[in-house]
């Protein structure tokens, strides 16, 4: 009987073991699906609410991971590029610096507490156990840093980390320059040739940009409209390539002092537009105002002798929201807006 007894209680206890063993493998499928999810959000994403929104937001819901962020250095990328990302709270523009002072190496790091951080990468008002943080690696520079946070101490455990984390870098690594190039290409073919800021077609994209922001996140903007009077009055008195030159350097002037945040473009012969993210109308009287310089050094400088007057446009989110249908401004709606505001002020 107790022979019975035996072979019962080692069955059972070898059950217990193969249920074990089966419930890793399961669990090893899962976390290797997972990855492969991970793997293709970042490589199927068109710009970086993309990453924002599904494969960092994947990896802390499928890997159970805290806080994940995404550093990318200045250095290597011009911000504005991507544009308006204030509103992504989970992806950091930093400088070359930070990158070379905490990889030493080019390799991942993982540690506990805030063991060898620097204040760049410290989630400041938030604890953390331990991190795992690996460089993102293009032609042997450090162009970004894939950052993960875990309450528990003990969550990142050396090579078998460093190979899941390495092979998301790289990823990463394609698809950053991917997204970069596409969409500077994508801002250099609506740029008006002649005032070097953007033209007719990419207002409709960026209004509608800022529409979504603000009816999704809540980020106000401000839309302004100038239309320069009696613009016609260079055109006669000094030539069209004097017209042409005064058009120039109003773009440049206007490029170099308003933000790099501000969409700035021209609609028409005469009329430039300007889209203020992260705006509500307050500083409306400085925008006029310094429009106005501008308008005035342009002409000082070309030694134009002439008086151009300016009718302003202006909406804030509100009101632009107003004219959109499904949450979307069609071309139509559009041009309503353009209308009212500069009919009502000429």
């Amino acid at each position: 009987m107790s022979k019975v007894n035996n072979i019962l209680k080692e069955n059972g206890e070898l059950k217990s073991e193969l249920e074990g063993i089966l419930g890793l493998v399961k669990e090893n499928e899962a976390k290797y699906e997972g990855f492969k999810v991970v793997e293709y959000a970042f490589l199927m994403s068109e710009n970086l609410e993309d990453y924002s929104k599904k494969p960092l937001k994947y990896l802390e819901e499928i890997f159970s991971i805290d806080k994940t962020l995404l550093f990318i250095n200045n250095s290597e990328f011009d911000e504005e590029v991507f544009g308006e990302i204030d509103y992504l709270d989970n992806i950091i523009f930093t400088e070359d610096r930070t990158f070379r002072y905490f990889y030493l190496e080019k390799r991942p790091y993982c540690d506990s507490g805030k063991t060898n951080m620097i204040n760049e990468f410290d989630l400041k008002g938030d604890e953390f156990g331990s991190y795992l943080f690996s460089p993102v690696i293009e032609n042997n520079k450090i162009i970004g840093s894939l950052n993960l946070y875990s309450k528990d101490p003990s969550r990142f455990d050396g090579e078998t980390s460093f190979d899941f984390i390495r092979d998301l870098s790289f990823k990463i690594s394609v698809s950053l320059r991917k997204i970069y190039d596409s969409q500077k290409l994508y801002r250099q073919s609506r740029v008006d040739i002649t005032s070097n800021t953007y033209y007719t077609l990419a207002m409709y994209e960026f209004l509608n940009q800022a529409l979504h922001r603000y009816l999704r996140y809540g980020c106000p903007f401000d839309f302004y409209l100038f239309e320069i009077d009696d613009l016609k009055k260079i055109v006669d008195k000094y030539g069209h390539r004097a017209g042409d030159k005064f058009i120039r350097d109003l773009g440049g002037l206007m490029n170099e002092n308003f933000r790099k945040s501000d969409i700035i473009g021209r609609f028409g012969r005469d009329v430039f537009y300007l889209i203020m993210p992260h705006s509500d109308g307050s500083v409306y009287d400085d925008i006029v105002y310094k429009f106005k310089q501008i308008i005035k050094s342009v002409c000082k400088e070309n030694g134009f002798d002439t008086d151009l007057g300016m009718i302003t446009g202006h909406a804030d989110a509100p009101a632009i929201s107003s004219f959109a249908e499904d949450e979307k401004l069609c071309s139509e709606g559009i041009l309503n807006i353009v209308d009212e505001l500069l009919s009502k002020n000429r």
